[in-house]
């Protein structure tokens, strides 16, 4: 619809076409809607079409006859207002009721946004049916997306790098983790191999548990940040510092000195790392281990090997007490034999082949067997009957150790059990217990549960505390639970008395019954004065305290003699029987009891 053909007062035309313009004959405005004279500026009425504007599309339109020509066709013009800054608008050229009178409908451009926050425009500063408002809200929600999307931008930026940075750092020592070492390996190991040779320094603090025990996590954490800062100090730029986790450290050395050197720098570290702390008014200190592997790129398969490796060097260094391990071929080779032996063990274990051996104890007053010792064996169809020496160390070091117990104590208590049904006058059975057993409440209340399914009580049972582990006045954890299981009604015995530290000590506190003299003390006894006059001592201060002495490892007549004429009444060792298998001792049990006794000569 054209103008002409409207009858509309000046306000309606304002209204609804708020950014026109009205051009006389000779291509002068003579009038502008109130959002164009806004921006114009009133200056712009009287001048000339072409001195305001300039028509970009189509490029020919440079008088008001081409005007005229291009009625009804899209215009593109810009303007430049006071500021200077252009606008581009877009319209119609449309005929007036005054044929000579053209009147162009313009709309904003390319600026619509700036435009707006320029002269602070609102909806009525736009034509009612102009879809330029439309599009202004639409960038403005762009804009704002966009301001949005570049916070989140921002915020996941940041998340990311906290994410890496958690990714890689371990949280307490603010060095790299076991996840950044081992990326840091892998790169080492796929470089081409030049002959350059990197290192790998694996650090574990040797008492750090007793610092939480007895000082409290918080002690713990300062030792922890003390060796990440001693690592991080003697490291290059290349170096990487890590802690692997709990109290295990590793270094990662890009170029590391040779031999000679590396195990100096190596003593410095552990030095450096054994500097006491101060807590509380306490001195804390702990020591450490280093396990130590030269490597190449491409050397082993990947980075778990290589740490691997690096322990197997630093349990070596610890087994050995040496501080610092270079790892060797030997180390990997041993190894390699513990990893078989431990899967064999475990086959074992599935396969029911640990087994209970019996070895008698006697009274020789009475003549009578007083109680059976449980040892352990594992019979295996290639090698025959193994003792505990071929099995025993391994098997604690890959924490299987229990379950042999296990094995091997519940078919002791069901022999036991039929035995004693049997009519077979046996005295108790003897268990060994470790300190780690003690230290179980779970151990206790299993002990129990296995009794009550073999039908036995704590009373058919002695229970012998291996004098090695050191235990004393301090550990009134251990103490307390002695007495606990004397209260059950389990005897207590003290196995291998003499070899340890702390025996005096041990007997005042701990309910014993029975002291178990070592055989140290007696292979060979009747031969040698000074080991008299000790196994006298022990027997004496035994009598004097209420205590019986069995004594084990009796081989000879003579042993036996000696200690008898000095009050021992209890003995065990090969003079009387070596540890046998269930079905032996019942045949050993026909020969030697009821009827056949031990006569002194």
């Amino acid at each position: 619809m054209t103008a002409s053909k409207l009858d509309l007062t000046r306000k309606a035309i304002d209204m609804l076409f708020p950014m026109h313009v009205v051009l006389d004959s000779r291509g002068r405005i003579s009038g502008l809607g109130p959002t164009l004279e806004r921006i114009l500026g009133p200056e712009a009425s009287g001048a000339n079409l072409f001195d305001v504007f300039t028509v970009e599309r189509p490029r020919n339109v440079r008088s008001m006859a081409c005007v005229r020509e291009r009625l009804g066709t899209k215009l593109v013009l810009s303007a430049c207002p006071q500021d200077g800054e252009p606008i581009q608008f877009r319209g119609f050229a449309l005929a007036a009721a005054d044929e000579d009178t053209v009147f162009l409908d313009l709309s904003f451009g390319l600026h619509l946004s700036q435009v707006v926050e320029r002269f602070r425009l609102t909806e009525t500063d736009f034509k009612p049916n102009d879809f330029s408002i439309d599009l202004f809200y639409s960038f403005e929600a762009q804009r704002t997306l966009l301001e949005d999307s570049q916070k989140m931008a921002t915020a996941l930026k940041a998340a990311k790098i906290e994410a890496e940075k958690k990714a890689s750092q371990d949280t307490l020592t603010e060095i790299a983790n076991r996840g950044a070492l081992h990326r840091r390996l892998e790169e080492a190991l796929q470089l081409p191999d030049t002959g350059h040779v990197f290192a790998l320094l694996h650090i574990d603090l040797d008492e750090f548990k007793s610092i939480n025990d007895n000082f409290g996590h918080t002690a713990g954490d300062m030792i922890l940040m003390q060796t990440a800062e001693v690592l991080s100090a003697i490291c290059g730029p290349n170096d990487l510092p890590a802690r692997l986790g709990g109290d295990e450290f590793a270094l990662f050395l890009a170029e590391p000195p040779d031999k000679e050197n590396l195990y100096a720098m190596a003593l410095r570290l552990l030095n450096a790392i054994a500097m006491p702390i101060r807590y509380n008014g306490h001195s804390c200190q702990v020591s450490a281990s280093i396990g130590v592997v030269l490597f190449h790129p491409g050397e082993v398969q990947n980075a778990d090997r290589l740490i691997a490796n690096s322990d197997i060097a630093l349990y070596d260094a610890k087994v050995t007490r040496s501080s610092v391990k270079l790892l060797s071929k030997e180390m990997i080779r041993r190894h390699e034999e513990t990893s078989r032996l431990v899967s064999q063990i475990e086959e074992g274990l599935k396969r029911s082949q640990f087994v209970p051996y019996f070895q008698p104890q006697i009274d020789i007053v009475t003549g009578r067997v007083c109680g059976l010792e449980v040892v352990a064996r594992w019979e295996t169809a290639e090698q025959g009957v193994l003792p505990p020496a071929r099995f025993l160390e391994t098997a604690t070091r890959a924490n299987i150790m229990s379950e042999i117990d296990r094995q091997v104590r519940c078919k002791a208590f069901t022999h036991f059990a039929a035995w004693k049904s049997a009519g077979r006058d046996i005295g108790k059975l003897s268990l060994n217990v470790t300190a780690s057993n003690l230290r179980s409440v779970e151990f206790v209340a299993i002990l129990h549960a296995e009794l009550a399914t073999a039908g036995l009580k704590p009373e058919d049972i002695q229970l012998e505390l291996l004098e090695s582990i050191l235990f004393d006045q301090s550990d009134q954890e251990l103490i307390a639970q002695c007495r606990n299981l004397e209260q059950a009604g389990f005897a207590l015995a003290l196995d291998d008395f003499g070899t340890g530290h702390s025996s005096i000590a041990t007997l005042i506190e701990t309910p014993v019954a029975t002291l178990k003299i070592d055989r140290s003390f007696v292979s060979g006894l009747d031969r040698n004065p000074k080991m008299q006059r000790i196994a006298g001592a022990m027997l004496a201060m035994a009598k004097n305290m209420g205590l019986d002495v069995l004594a084990e490892g009796v081989e000879t007549r003579e042993e036996l003699e000696f200690l008898k004429n000095c009050g021992c009444r209890l003995f065990q060792g090969f003079y009387f029987s070596p540890p046998i298998g269930a079905d032996e001792i019942l045949q050993w049990l026909d020969v030697w009891a009821p009827d056949v006794k031990y006569k002194s000569a």
